[in-house]
């Protein structure tokens, strides 16, 4: 093997975790002069996906934050419920800033070699992992992936799977008509909708902001019909005709919500990480704090001569969780909706953030939990019974 091609470690692909990962090692006084090698079959910026994620400290990504809002409504039909945050701050990061502000950086590093290919395979022996592309193989001591589904995934048990799938417009209107501190998490309040079916208004100005609608079924809809539903929504919510204003970018994406667990290595030395090391939140669909969360604790790993972990798994009591909102939003949309409503008008959004960053105590849950109706998560506790008693 070239010592060209031999790195101590390789990223393959610079996605949310890959770039994330990088970041946090070229951060790393420790870590920083390792060789690095970072892989996808594109590196080059691609102002395509904005990340959502909510902090109660300083980012690390203050520099490239596109926006942050202080408060957050969501809503129902003939109810708003609007609330300052306390403890967190809503935030949100363009692919596209992440991409070039770690990109920039590596670029300063010698130690760092940015590769464009496509990544074929993963392979380990002895000390050694290996990556397979078309322009051959790469070898390091360790390799963190989030590019291949990792072998026997599609036979692993999985008795839920939804998608949340999505698409949006960044629009902008000569017209002042959005608060620039406010955006809405939820926007239930649409017509029509026999799935779970939400929008989502992040506004950057007074006359410009992304819309997005979003639904968790296990089905697609044609482009057209996301966009459609989009145009109807603006005419609705903000009586804005299509030639009132114009669509700066689009954005759309497919996240899966379901129970499978996902496995932390792919093989021998190579970990798995971002969506296909089951970083997502099967209930939610949110993984930008989690793949920080595990970027630190990788490096923190490295840094003192330990094994990375596999993931941050959620622990036993937040799958349990996971399982039942997963069963309620698959076979009864209509009552997770409602319950939706009940955790929103009976608890705070700090509150709820939190519990959302799985990072409550069981005390904490319990008053959570005697805010909604019991009786449909005993069903779903029945019903998924086989999975809750044999570890989750």
């Amino acid at each position: 093997m070239s010592q060209n091609n031999s790195f101590d470690i390789i990223i393959a692909g610079a996605g949310a975790s890959g770039l994330s990962l990088l970041g946090v090692l070229l951060a790393s006084d420790r870590l920083r002069s390792s060789r690095i090698l970072l892989a996808d079959r594109r590196l080059a910026p691609a102002d395509d996906k904005t990340w959502c994620f909510w902090s109660d400290y300083k980012s690390p990504y203050n520099q490239i934050i596109s926006h942050t809002w202080h408060t957050l409504q969501v809503n129902f039909p003939g109810f708003t419920c609007r609330e300052k945050l306390k403890n967190y701050k809503y935030h949100c990061v363009r692919s596209s800033e992440l991409n070039s502000a770690v990109l920039e950086q590596a670029r300063n590093e010698g130690n760092i070699t940015l590769l464009e290919s496509e990544i074929s395979g993963f392979s380990g022996k002895g000390s050694e992992a290996i990556m397979q592309t078309p322009d051959g193989e790469y070898t390091a001591s360790r390799i963190f992936q989030s590019v291949l589904l990792p072998p026997g995934f599609e036979n692993a048990k999985n008795d839920i799977s939804l998608k949340q799938h999505f698409t949006g417009w960044e629009i902008e209107t000569d017209r002042q008509l959005f608060d620039a501190n406010r955006a809405t998490f939820m926007d239930f309040d649409i017509p029509g909708e026999d799935e779970i079916a939400f929008f989502y208004v992040l506004p950057f100005s007074q006359n410009k902001a992304l819309i997005e609608y979003t639904l968790f079924s296990d089905h697609l809809l044609p482009d057209a019909a996301y966009e459609k539903k989009i145009e109807t929504y603006l005419a609705q919510k903000y009586a804005l005709k299509p030639n009132e204003f114009s669509i700066t970018r689009k954005e759309k994406g497919v996240i899966p919500m379901e129970d499978r667990h996902y496995p932390g290595m792919y093989c021998k030395r190579v970990w798995n990480t971002g969506t296909v090391g089951g970083l997502t939140k099967p209930s939610t669909g949110y993984t930008f704090n989690r793949i920080q969360r595990h970027s630190r604790d990788i490096v923190t790993a490295l840094e003192q001569g330990k094994e990375p972990p596999e993931n941050s798994r959620s622990s036993y009591r937040f799958r349990v969780y996971d399982l039942m909102f997963l069963y309620l939003m698959k076979h009864h949309p209509e009552t997770a909706v409602l319950i939706f409503e009940d955790l929103f008008k009976r608890n705070s959004f700090d509150t709820l953030l939190q519990f959302l960053d799985e990072d409550t105590h069981f005390g904490q849950e319990l008053r959570i939990f005697r805010t909604v109706p019991p009786l449909p998560f005993i069903k779903s506790i029945y019903k998924m019974k086989h999975r809750i008693f044999t570890g989750a």
